[in-house]
């Protein structure tokens, strides 16, 4: 087995410098809504890959074919990933930052500082940059804002305006559903009540045939999180909905048993065939009986989730519906069920592998307090937390409403990131609508600048504030540079006495009030972008000692 090879200071931080110098060079010109793409050409049998966004582009790197570079960007990578996988957005100024803070802070304890007291001064200078973000902050006021906001990630107007709509419809909690298409195609569609992936039972009963859907009118909806595996387990839920005279039977279950299914299909109004003769002419005589008797429309679910998300979307839908749960071992046996177990809906709808269910009564104070419980529950949770996702998809059916974004490009790797970009800006949408907008261009930082002025530190501590200060006005500046004008300093000056709202529009190409010209970032964003950099940076900075393995292991995801 190699020995792996050992190196230390100075020489582990100028190899760090090299691997992170080498991707913030390759971001930062992609900062900023004028900035430059970057080209991945994976080999010469195709045309290059031509990315905007940083998650994307830094994915894509394995190594630099230098080891000494490959740790410092390495870090970067990760640290770039985990900033857009957190808030959706701001892996390329987050990469800006990093460099800025690093490259300042190793100058200043090459000078003799002492790192521990210069790492204090920073931490203390970012939680004072993060309270001025907060403060620039106002709430969404109009839909335009969102569209703003998702056209600095997208960079395609017609799908930003798509976006913040459906996010301005649907909340900051909303639950959309990307759809990809194999051609150019960009739709949005909503549905109201709750929605869940789900598998019909059985294709007899579709209502539709030819499109693969059924749609069924006002009636009851039986909740079994469980089997019906045979004729008794669904026998007294078929009665109790012919007992309440409904239009319509829905049964959502864990699985259903052929000789179920048989019975079911039997007796759906959906498979009636019409009658000739004799008994036609006793059907008409006894018109009054045979109203009385109707058979319902029935159809048949299985959730597609499993495990604690399948028990709560039972538990939801009884919420929304008034049902009762079936099946469970301290609930009502399926053999017991009543009218009283059967929950009400206005319409039940199946297609592409969703159901849609419209409750009758869905706003009453036990909906609300659910819906409180799972607010509270999201506001602890970070972006990328794994149970995010089922909590959102669980307050969009207990609110009243969710969004399936179809969107298609001609080729699958377009479509693939069309796709992503589409979910990342979702992310940030929310963000925004949970924590506000600030002037965006980079100017919010720029902005926050005079307040680490008001902090009292004392020794090498000031070096670690004044680290912050300068790092940020780096993202303002980069986005300048990017724009090609001539001179950034003069324009950062013409903000700075313009007042704390304005920033620079570099397509315009004059300097705004952010607001009046919907120039904007996503407050939330922006401080887990700083918060995130300056981990980092403090993290590169403290490391002394590098381990150069020959064969280190390389991972596809940050």
């Amino acid at each position: 087995m190699p020995k792996p090879k050992v190196i230390g200071q100075p020489a582990s931080a100028q190899h760090l410098t090299m691997g992170i110098n080498a991707l913030a060079d390759l971001l930062a010109p992609t900062l900023g809504p004028v900035g430059g793409i970057v080209a991945n050409q994976r080999d010469f049998k195709r045309s290059a890959e031509l990315l905007d966004d940083s998650a994307t582009a830094v994915r894509r790197i394995l190594n630099l074919g230098d080891p000494r570079a490959d740790v410092g960007a390495m870090l970067m990578r990760s640290m770039v990933w985990r900033v857009v996988q957190r808030a959706g957005d701001g892996g390329a100024t987050a990469a800006v930052l990093t460099r800025a803070l690093y490259q300042d802070a190793l100058r200043v304890l090459s000078a003799g500082a002492n790192a521990m007291q210069v790492a204090k001064g920073v931490n203390l200078a970012v939680a004072a940059a993060v309270q001025s973000l907060k403060a620039q902050a106002r709430a969404i006021a109009h839909e335009n804002d969102l569209a703003h906001v998702a056209l600095t990630v997208v960079r395609d107007p017609d799908l930003a305006a798509v976006l913040g709509e459906m996010s301005y419809l649907l909340g900051p909690d909303a639950h959309v559903t990307v759809e990809k298409y194999v051609a150019a195609y960009l739709q949005q569609f909503y549905h109201a009540g709750a929605s869940y992936r789900a598998q019909i039972a059985s294709m007899y009963l579709y209502t539709d045939q030819a499109q693969k859907s059924a749609v069924l009118p006002p009636g009851v909806i039986a909740l079994v999180d469980g089997k019906l595996e045979t004729v008794d387990d669904v026998v007294p839920i078929l009665r109790a909905a012919m007992q309440s005279n409904a239009r319509s039977l829905t049964i959502v279950a864990g699985h259903f048993s052929e000789t179920v299914l048989s019975l079911l299909i039997t007796n759906s109004r959906q498979n009636d065939r019409p009658k000739e003769g004799k008994e036609n002419g006793k059907e008409k005589a006894n018109g009054k009986e045979k109203a009385e008797s109707k058979k319902p429309v029935i159809l048949a679910v299985k959730p597609k989730d499993v495990g604690e998300a399948r028990r709560a979307v039972f538990d939801d839908l009884a919420l929304v519906t008034g049902g009762t749960v079936l099946g469970r071992t301290w609930s009502i046996g399926l053999d017991q069920a009543t009218v009283q177990d059967l929950g009400q809906v206005q319409r039940v709808e199946f297609a592409a592998e969703r159901v849609h269910i419209l409750p009758e009564n869905q706003f009453n104070a036990a909906v609300q307090q659910r819906t409180a419980e799972l607010r509270a529950r999201l506001e602890g949770m970070t972006l990328d937390d794994e149970d995010r996702p089922v909590l959102v998809q669980r307050l969009s059916a207990l609110t009243g409403g969710m969004g399936v974004l179809k969107i298609g490009t001609e080729s699958k790797l377009e479509r693939e990131v069309a796709a992503q970009n589409a979910e990342r800006t979702l992310k940030v949408l929310s963000a925004a609508q949970h924590t506000g907008v600030v002037p965006g261009g980079g100017a919010a930082y720029f902005h926050a600048i005079p307040a680490l002025e008001a902090l009292e530190v004392e020794g090498d501590q000031r070096f670690g504030v004044q680290i912050v200060q300068h790092a940020l006005a780096a993202p303002l500046r980069q986005i300048l540079d990017n724009a090609h004008l001539p001179s950034s300093s003069v324009v950062m000056d013409q903000i700075r006495r313009a007042g704390p709202t304005a920033t620079y529009d570099v397509v315009a190409e004059k300097v705004v009030d952010a607001w009046a010209g919907g120039v904007l970032d996503v407050c939330g964003v922006l401080t887990t972008v700083l918060q995130t950099a300056a981990s980092a940076a403090l993290m590169a900075l403290t490391t002394d000692t590098i381990v150069y393995h020959k064969k280190p292991e390389q991972a596809m995801n940050p």
